[in-house]
């Protein structure tokens, strides 16, 4: 019983699904692609555009037209053809094409209804869809500058001299005012040259390079060293200050 049921399913999936296949492959498919120009996806275009055309396996020939009018032909596949809009009046036009099989059958394709403008619509329409993009885009890149500079405006970090940094996956750069080695920020402004970036030690924005950590390590020695030597001429200085106040105060005392 199971097996007569099956049966009768699968005739009844052939019987249905018979004619649409045999009206598919007896179909002509024309497509319009894009090349080069504008397309409002409403039905305004204007440029170079590809027309293809799909059927069954025995075509041998198709005939494009543009308003009934012959416009080119392809006998062999791929069925294609080019046109430039600006080879036709401005206005609505109607796009089709025609197949020819090799048992003699003829075949017609579905229809484009298209408006051929000109170029300077297309450049205009396309100003209107680019613009606010591109303000976007610039918009986001300036308050990508602005917010960290507000942020850290007359912020400075405070780090002893000589401490190890982690410099991170962007890596460090030294400070061309400062001297000091600082990791490279991800707001940094990337260059022809380097990266405009700011000191977290001295405030200031400067284009700085990315360093290897043998140099960055060397950098920290180096701020170390100059601290050092500060405070040792510091406490000198202070000596002989002391030293000659003491002079002086023996001369008063006689």
């Amino acid at each position: 019983m199971r097996k007569k049921i099956l049966l009768y399913t699968i005739l009844l999936t052939l019987f249905v699904f018979q004619p649409a296949l045999a009206q598919d492959t007896n179909e002509l498919i024309l497509r319009l692609s894009r090349d080069w120009g504008y397309s409002s996806g409403t039905g305004k275009i204007q440029g170079l555009f590809t027309l293809r055309a799909t059927g069954p396996e025995n075509l041998e020939r198709v005939v494009f037209y543009i308003d009934d009018q012959i416009i080119g032909e392809s006998t062999e596949t791929p069925f294609r053809l080019q046109l430039s809009t600006d080879n036709y009046p401005l206005g609505v036009h109607t796009i089709q094409a025609r197949g020819y099989t090799q048992d003699r059958r003829e075949i017609s394709s579905n229809q484009y209804r298209q408006e051929f403008v000109s170029a300077e619509v297309g450049w205009q329409s396309g100003a209107k869809i680019a613009l606010p993009i591109i303000g976007i885009v610039f918009g986001i890149i300036l308050l990508t500058f602005l917010f960290p500079v507000l942020l850290g405006r007359g912020k400075r970090q405070s780090l002893a001299p000589g401490t190890p940094r982690i410099y991170g996956v962007l890596g460090g750069a030294v400070c061309p005012k400062c001297n000091r080695p600082f990791a490279i920020h991800i707001y940094g402004f990337n260059m022809l040259v380097g990266k405009y970036d700011r000191c977290p030690y001295c405030g200031k924005w400067s284009l700085v390079r990315h360093a290897s950590i043998e140099t960055l390590r060397a950098a920290e020695a180096a701020e170390l060293a100059e601290a050092r030597g500060t405070v040792e001429f510091s406490t000198e200085t202070q000596e002989e200050e002391l030293r000659k106040q003491l002079d002086d105060s023996r001369y008063r005392d006689l």
